[in-house]
């Protein structure tokens, strides 16, 4: 049961645990217009190892909660929890609220439609296939999103990093608005499978994933993997290019976005809603390609 997670001091009374971290990423994935919230837990003592900034990595026993609520009811609430010190030593799971929203039970098969919303929570497995792409399995905290959300820097003064970023370094996405709300999109909904390795790197070289590093938007690996490349093993579609300049329509990167419902959706599952606000970062970015 969740209750028996430590997430809460008071389930009953919605009271949370004292020693959490709330956090909100720059950017978010798209969960079909759900209200989250998240924490993280760090066992006493213990920091984050920001030794390499692009891949932390939590001590063992660090335990990240995201709850889900759909049409204003509380669905299902996340964990991700690191048992060991070995590379897969991760316990991933979702609990399912009941209707009275007093306590949620673990459902490792997910359910779909769940307390009678349209929200569908993922199986065990499901949640390994997205996370397993990132060596820390934390997708939304990171040097990248928190910096961009103004956040960093009190992980650092807080002194939760081994590493604290040096005065140079304040990250965020390259480009003017319109590219970097494009980049920083992909890089929540779709890099942490879309990265070398991601679920998806076994059938497609597409990274779209942000490194620090990248600086220009021309060096980003969203820029390298799509822009003007062949659509490789996509079949059902006369597109050529997964970005076409300038071409938002001729782009298979906006039609699979656009698709629900279908093998070719992207992302594949997780989703039953266009998310019309990310489909026009994307397809605003690569108009402005040709300018």
């Amino acid at each position: 049961m969740l209750s028996e997670t430590g997430l809460y001091r008071d389930i009953a009374s919605d009271e949370l645990a004292p020693d959490l971290i709330a956090f909100e990423p720059a950017y978010a994935l798209w969960s079909d217009g759900s209200t989250k919230r998240r924490w993280l837990r760090l066992p006493p003592g213990d920091r984050i190892d920001s030794s390499d900034m692009d891949h932390w990595q939590m001590p063992v026993g660090s335990v990240f909660f995201k709850e889900f609520s759909r049409d204003g009811v509380r669905v299902e609430t996340r964990a991700i929890a690191r048992t060991g010190p070995e590379r897969f030593d991760y316990w991933m799971g979702a609990f399912v609220w009941n209707e009275a929203g007093t306590d949620a039970e673990f459902r490792p098969d997910g359910e779909e439609n769940a307390l009678g919303t349209p929200h569908d929570v993922p199986t065990s497995t499901q949640c390994g296939t997205c996370h397993n792409g990132e060596a820390g399995r934390a997708l939304g905290f990171s040097a990248l999103q928190l910096s961009a959300a103004g956040r960093l820097d009190q992980l650092a003064q807080d002194r939760l990093l081994s590493h604290a970023p040096s005065p140079e370094e304040r990250f965020s996405v390259p480009g003017n608005p319109v590219v970097s709300a494009a980049l920083g999109y992909l890089h929540a909904n779709c890099g942490h499978c879309h990265n070398p390795n991601g679920s998806a790197s076994p059938d497609t070289d597409m990274n779209l994933r942000l490194d620090l590093g990248q600086t220009s938007p021309t060096a980003t690996n969203a820029y390298l993997t799509t822009v003007g490349v062949e659509l490789q093993y996509f079949d059902g579609t006369e597109l050529i290019y997964r970005v076409a300049p300038g071409a938002p329509e001729a782009s298979a990167l906006v039609e699979r976005m656009r698709e629900r419902g279908a093998e070719s959706q992207m992302p594949p599952f997780a989703t039953e809603l266009v998310h019309d606000e990310g489909v026009a970062w994307v397809t605003d970015w690569i108009r402005s390609l040709d300018e």
